[in-house]
């Protein structure tokens, strides 16, 4: 219990934010820290819930899905299958955040992907995969040949 009480303070501080934001959802649910960050780098509105999309646009009327991954990983649409591709297609574009490898709150670049070529390419994987598996991995090297490099180099701190 060396740090206990230096890691509540910064985590209660965080979760005070998030209160006074409007969020709804638990401060440690998976990805949402990243989904917020990103959606304050593209100047979106992050969701307030997990329900539906990762964010919108400012006016509500586009909606983003976003996928982040650390330098060296791939990007990854979890609890994905045939059943469920509103999942996919509900978005009018997805964001791919890149983040540094060694600073896991250190976004360095983001591509912009047209939803119907992100439908696409999950298409082609489902032909691949087994049928236990609802996960699908987008590389790097897609994300490059494929989206809009929308931001580089950031600096913001």
């Amino acid at each position: 219990m060396k740090y206990y009480s230096q890691i509540h303070l910064l985590i209660d501080t965080l979760n005070l934010l998030k209160n006074s934001n409007g969020f709804e959802q638990d401060l440690l649910t998976p990805g949402f820290i990243k989904e917020w960050l990103v959606s304050d780098i593209l100047g979106h509105k992050c969701h307030k819930t997990k329900h539906g999309a990762d964010a919108t646009s400012l006016d509500g009327t586009e909606k983003y899905e976003y996928l982040s991954c650390k330098e060296g990983g791939s990007f990854q649409l979890d609890r994905i299958h045939r059943n469920n591709l509103h999942r996919i297609e509900r978005n009018n574009a997805f964001f791919f955040a890149l983040f540094d490898q060694n600073d896991g709150l250190k976004c360095l670049k983001i591509w912009k992907g047209a939803t119907s070529d992100v439908l696409s390419e999950c298409l082609k994987k489902f032909e691949t995969m087994s049928a236990s598996s609802n996960h699908i991995s987008i590389s790097k090297k897609w994300v490059m040949n494929n989206c809009e490099l929308v931001i580089e180099k950031l600096d913001l701190l």
